[in-house]
């Protein structure tokens, strides 16, 4: 059974052993260290250890002062460094990204992030954080200042964080050390670059600008949402709400720009795994995550995503504008959104997981359309849609990539999610999928023509054949609307 919170390094609660006997004979408050020592185990608390190696005396100057430092921690902690392996990458991020450069890092960004750091206590005074829910007295929202969302930040550069529970250490999905390891440790180290580059204009940004962290009308929310079942089919079931608008937008390249991420007044989605985050791929979520560090923590707080649960995300701001995606991904810098930076206030994560319906049992059926898929996924859209009153949701091909749904059925589930949640739908996909566009919107227009309705969309989408071929939904569409007579 999963902890109802997250317990940080603060906490006297982590207990580890003195392996390089940091520890000095007289601490500064004059108290016997031996006495933090569990007789029974020989474990002593982690935070004093931390403290010891951010202390001001133990000067920070070089890359390999740093990295060894890193190592310290990590063993300290965890007894492994891995998986940051050499750190070949990180080396190379500091002098390239940071604007100053390595003299620069050292000198001022390292002293001011090590304060950061050790702030914890008196920014988290339990040493915990709840860990979201939705069930009776669970937390289902945690609200930080950004100061507090940087120290977070900060600890999961130094590494000093063990993972949630839900999360396996030794894959390193809760810290950016997955980030670290040189080229030939990298299945993709274009990703980890772009990842990284993002990381150090932050810490950049949060250690020398104090009006960043301390801005007290800005703040992050991390929100675990859901609908309730019986809520939702009865509005499902309704008579059916006004058909909304959509649109497919084709562009060259996909990017993450203001307007891309629904500023102002809109919304986008991030096509989520169930175990929320980011990672060392270029995947959409991982891309949006990735760029904007101050989403990061959420991995700490946020246990898998349940069929009826969505994440929504407000003001983590990304720090560069990556476009493209997997293999083929390029680092630019990130414009002032219309309205001036505080406008990031209002960016929407939307995480949502898709069905894996590549993990279907199903092979001679089209899996989007097994009993109850459709409604989880339209109950899940909705989930994400209704959170906020917003102008646009903005999307992706959500679920079709790696976990093979249909663009199609996909495309009118959202849509009709939309249109439930009143409000506007922008589906963006690149050239690849130009086609899938073209007759998208012919059925949007044959939909349109015909249905008065939600109710009749998701009739219509009950009468969809399982047995069509993936991709051939649309067509199917089309065929069976031409011969309808204009709806009254």
């Amino acid at each position: 059974m999963e902890s109802n919170y997250y317990t940080l390094p603060s906490s006297r609660d982590i207990k580890v052993l003195d392996r390089f006997s940091l520890l000095a004979d007289i601490d500064d408050n004059g108290n016997d260290p031996s006495s933090l020592e569990d007789p029974a185990t020989g474990l002593v608390p982690f935070w004093p250890l931390l403290q010891s190696l951010l202390h001001p005396k133990n000067k920070i100057e070089t890359l390999p002062e740093l990295t060894s430092l890193l190592d310290t921690i990590s063993v300290t902690l965890r007894g492994t460094s891995n998986p940051a392996g050499d750190y070949g990458l990180l080396k190379e991020a500091i002098p390239s990204r940071c604007n100053g450069g390595e003299g620069f890092f050292f000198n001022q960004v390292w002293p001011r992030l090590a304060q950061l750091a050790l702030q914890m206590p008196a920014l988290f005074p339990s040493g915990r954080l709840p860990a979201l829910g939705t069930g009776p007295g669970a937390v289902n929202e945690l609200v930080l200042s950004r100061r507090q969302v940087a120290c977070l930040v900060v600890h999961q550069f130094f590494r000093t964080l063990l993972a949630p529970e839900w999360k396996r250490e030794e894959d390193g999905f809760h810290d950016f050390g997955l980030w670290y390891p040189g080229m030939e440790e990298e299945r993709q180290p274009s990703a980890a670059r772009a990842y990284l580059a993002a990381l150090m204009r932050y810490l950049e940004e949060v250690s020398c600008r104090d009006e960043v962290v301390d801005d007290g009308e800005w703040e992050v929310a991390y929100n675990l949402r859901s609908v309730k079942g019986r809520d939702f089919m009865e509005l499902l079931q309704s008579s059916g709400c006004p058909l909304g608008e959509v649109e497919v937008k084709v562009v060259e390249r996909y990017d993450i720009l203001p307007a891309s991420l629904g500023i102002s007044g809109g919304a986008a989605v991030v096509s989520a795994n169930k175990y929320i985050g980011f990672g060392k791929s270029a995947t959409q979520e991982e891309i949006h995550v990735g760029s904007s560090p101050e989403a990061c923590p959420a991995v700490l707080i946020t246990p898998p995503l349940r069929d009826d649960q969505v994440l929504i995300v407000r003001g983590a701001q990304p720090m560069v504008n990556i476009t493209g995606q997997r293999r083929d991904i390029r680092v630019e810098e990130m414009p002032v959104p219309d309205g001036g930076g505080k406008a990031w206030r209002e960016r929407t994560m939307l995480f949502m997981d898709a069905l894996e319906l590549d993990m279907a049992e199903a092979k001679e059926s089209l899996p989007d359309l097994l009993p109850g898929n459709l409604d989880r996924e339209i109950r899940k859209a909705y989930t994400a849609f209704s959170s906020r009153r917003v102008r646009e949701i903005r999307t992706g091909l959500w679920g079709c990539g790696a976990f093979c749904g249909d663009p199609g059925i996909k495309g009118l589930l959202l849509w009709l999610a939309a249109s439930l949640a009143n409000t506007r739908l922008l589906i963006v996909c690149d050239r690849g999928g130009l086609g899938f566009a073209k007759e998208f919107q012919c059925a949007v227009n044959e939909i349109r023509r015909t249905i008065r309705d939600t109710a009749a969309l998701r009739e219509l989408l009950d009468r969809v054949p399982d047995s069509l071929a993936r991709g051939r939904t649309l067509s199917w569409v089309i065929e069976q609307l031409e011969q309808r007579p204009v709806v009254g």
